[in-house]
């Protein structure tokens, strides 16, 4: 699901690969991954596979002038259109069979990425796969 990442115009960088470390002038950037699943029988031939989807984006670098309510004003925007980007398109244009459960960890987070601290958003959301065979 990675080269399926959104693309908004709050969103400034999607990498596909993760890199060494964020530069300020790639942010807000976003990433997501696969979490955990169930995988189950569906019907006789459909297998089901229920996967957690973990969706970071990292707006704003802590320090250098970034306190707590730049972090909130930059990131309420772009909470606001990720979960109504997600909700307008629950295939992900066809690459799943639908998501469910999309939640958000809060209005703002203090996100961690290779030792650096960022304000920024989680998202979680179950994308349901049906595959058949097998």
């Amino acid at each position: 699901l990675r080269d399926k990442q959104l693309t908004l115009p709050e969103i400034k960088s999607a990498p596909t690969a993760m890199p060494a470390s964020l530069n300020a002038s790639d942010l807000p950037l976003i990433f997501a991954w696969p979490g955990v699943a169930t995988w189950s029988q569906q019907a006789i031939g459909i297998r089901r596979q229920d996967r957690t989807i973990i969706v970071r984006v990292y707006v704003l670098p802590v320090g250098l002038g970034q306190g707590v309510d730049e972090g909130f004003q930059a990131v309420l925007p772009i909470v606001q259109a990720i979960g109504d980007a997600y909700l307008k398109d629950v295939s992900l244009s066809g690459a799943v069979d639908h998501l469910s459960n999309i939640r958000d960890g809060g209005m703002l987070e203090l996100l961690t990425y290779a030792g650096n601290n960022f304000w920024g958003i989680e998202f979680t959301f179950t994308a349901v796969e049906k595959l058949s065979g097998g």
